[in-house]
């Protein structure tokens, strides 16, 4: 996966995914109110350490075994030739090692405005050490090397491409599909009976319609919603979606409805109209940590269920060519009634 990468191997590329990762982690960190956010700093002085061995095994650093962050620094400085981006750096990093030293070993709290200089430290070094010993940008790494299903990756690559352009609204929805696809995915090859998956909880027969004249089949229907939701949070609480994250995802994400057309992608309908950058970026954030958590704890039981979608059925803007020609026909048949219609009123 890391073919657009030339002389990286694949797990060096994996290494610097996880890097990435450990960046956005440390920024969400920061967000928590004081005094909690100073737990940042540990988070920093991890990323700038795991960057600097990366590096320093990447160009064959002679590094002592467990030697402390200013030898390690000053080896691969040297290595990497001393380059004045690195070692310009060097007192603020050791100012950085130091504040996380006092609170880890002595509970000093760090002030807000400080973490911040050292959050900007962190972002630069890191930046720097890489470009320096791999020849590449941070951000030309994929940070979804762990996502497992090919599908859901092109569909995380192509909310990525839309937020790129600023179509806020169609990344959202794409990350909808990713997220749609891998709770199903991983639900739906765990089944024993090849119908129910082992985390439904909804009752057989429940999605049956039911009406009257007395009012019961609004009653009725409106329980089969709420065993539906009930369903869905059962599931998701099950497999270890974090919820609280999720109604976030939930709240301003587009929806989409299944078509029972299989030759075309699902309904999609915007309830949140006012997106932003920072909706897209926790969503984001969201569907790669679900799919990589649900990865690294995959399994599969005896069968799959027998009616799963195609992983097609998921993309908002899937149209078979079967389906395509249907609807040409469909529009010729049209043009022909309205021909004949205005004949006989002629």
């Amino acid at each position: 996966m890391n073919d657009e990468i030339p002389g990286v191997t694949q797990s060096e590329a994996e290494r610097l995914s996880l890097i990435r990762y450990q960046l956005i982690g440390i920024g969400d960190a920061l967000t928590a109110p004081p005094p909690v956010n100073t737990l940042a700093i540990n988070l920093m002085q991890d990323v700038v350490e795991a960057t600097f061995a990366a590096v320093g095994d990447r160009v064959r650093a002679s590094v002592p075994a467990r030697a402390d962050f200013d030898k390690l620094f000053d080896a691969v400085a040297a290595k990497v030739g001393g380059q004045d981006e690195i070692v310009g750096l060097r007192a603020a990093a050791m100012a950085l090692n130091n504040a996380r030293v006092g609170f880890k070993h002595h509970g000093n709290q760090v002030p807000d405005s400080t973490l911040r200089r050292h959050h900007d430290v962190t972002q630069t070094l890191v930046r720097e050490l890489v470009t320096t010993g791999f020849g590449i940008d941070l951000e030309s790494v994929s940070m979804l090397l762990f996502v497992q299903h090919p599908k859901v990756r092109e569909f995380i690559e192509t909310a990525e491409s839309s937020h790129r352009v600023n179509d806020l609204s169609r990344a959202l929805t794409y990350l909808r599909a990713a997220f749609n696809l891998t709770i199903d995915d991983y639900c739906d090859r765990k089944s024993v009976d090849g119908w129910r998956s082992v985390f439904d909880i909804e009752p057989s027969g429940a999605s049956a319609q039911h009406s009257d004249g007395l009012g019961i089949g609004k009653l009725t229907n409106g329980l089969k919603e709420w065993m539906k939701a009930l369903d869905e949070r059962s599931r998701l609480a099950a497999i270890g979606v974090d919820l609280s994250r999720y109604a976030y995802f939930d709240a301003v994400a587009p929806t989409t409805i299944p078509m029972h057309h299989a030759g075309r992608g699902p309904y999609v309908r915007v309830r949140f109209e006012d997106v932003t950058d920072e909706h897209y970026r926790a969503s984001h954030s969201f569907v790669v940590d679900t799919a990589v958590r649900l990865a690294a704890t995959d399994y599969n039981l005896r069968t799959v269920r027998v009616n799963r979608r195609n992983p097609d059925g998921y993309d908002p803007e899937f149209r078979s060519e079967e389906y395509l020609e249907q609807g040409r026909r469909n529009a010729e048949f049209r043009k022909q009634r309205e021909a004949v219609a205005e004949t006989n009123i002629d």
